[in-house]
Formats: C-alpha cells, sequence, structure tokens
C-alpha cells in the first residue's frame, strides 16, 4: 500500500497547505465543475483516529472546509472577508460525503476544491480527497447558501459570483 505520508515537506501552518490550483490532483472534478480548482494538503494526524486506526469520519468533514477556505484564500478572500466585501454570510446548507478509502496516521492526502454549480442563492463545491498517487480517499458536494443581515437566503451578489466562476 503506498503511503502518502512517507512524502513531501512537514507543513507548519494550515496555510503552507494552500495556494496550489489546477495540477494533477484537480482532474477528476473537471467534467462538472463551473471553476478553476484549488489544492490544499493534509495529513492524518494522530488525534484525528479512531479506535481502529484509521481517520474518523468527522475529520473528512473539516478537511472539506479547509479546502473551500484555501480555494476562498487562492481568490484573495477568507470567510471574514466575504460578508465585508460582498455584504453576505455564506453557510453550509447541505454535505453529501462518500468515503472509499482508509486513512491513515501519516498519510498525506490532497483536497481538491471546485464549484459544480451556481444557483440564484446557492452554490455547490464539489470536492474531493485523494492520495498522491490518485487513489480517492473521499469525494462529495457541499452546497452553501448566501444569507442576507436579516438571515434569509440572498442573491449570490455579482461580485461574489464572479469569484466563484474564476
Amino acid at each position: 500500500m503506498h503511503r502518502a505520508g512517507r512524502h513531501g515537506a512537514r507543513l507548519h501552518s494550515p496555510e503552507a497547505s494552500c495556494g496550489r490550483q489546477g495540477g494533477r490532483f484537480a482532474y477528476a472534478l473537471q467534467s462538472r465543475a463551473v471553476s478553476k480548482p484549488s489544492v490544499a494538503e493534509v495529513e492524518a494526524r494522530s488525534y484525528e483516529l479512531d479506535p481502529y486506526g484509521h481517520l474518523n469520519n468527522a475529520v473528512y468533514v473539516n478537511w472539506l472546509e479547509h479546502g473551500r477556505l484555501c480555494f476562498l484564500r487562492d481568490r484573495g478572500h477568507t470567510y471574514a472577508s466575504v460578508p465585508e466585501t460582498f455584504g453576505v454570510h455564506v453557510v453550509v446548507v447541505r454535505q453529501d460525503l462518500q468515503y472509499k478509502a482508509q486513512v491513515r496516521l501519516g498519510d498525506r492526502l490532497f483536497v481538491t476544491s471546485r464549484i459544480a454549480r451556481l444557483g440564484r442563492t446557492s452554490f455547490t463545491f464539489a470536492q474531493e480527497i485523494a492520495f498522491g498517487d490518485g487513489r480517492v480517499a473521499s469525494s462529495g458536494e457541499v452546497t452553501m447558501v448566501c444569507v442576507g443581515k436579516d438571515g434569509a437566503a440572498a442573491p449570490i451578489p455579482p461580485g461574489l459570483r464572479s469569484l466563484l466562476d474564476s
């Protein structure tokens, strides 16, 4: 079994794992994407394992969140800057995740995030967590909706739509 955790440099901060767009880890999501992909590197740490020695299912959700943050960072934004710049918050309303392969301590993987669909008030990320050799550990879709100051769904502002479409 290939152990992705045995290759590459250590990560020292979450920001260090952001910043790659495209590349060989993004090919699987291209057929259903609106945007260019962002790729973030992650590593399975001891406190993220379950009693069976593999990555706890909840950690995948955290890694997908990290991938979405890197998607925004690659485009010059963060979750904090979105409401400041565009006047809306973006919140998760649906997550659909499939687990396809075990991840063990020290494994290094790549989270690829793209926009698969842009609606009137919501947008959907297609995301994948894959080993360096291309094997997919998990894939899924996360739908987010824009919310105005009143707490109700709001149309995606034109500037945010452009950012998501890039």
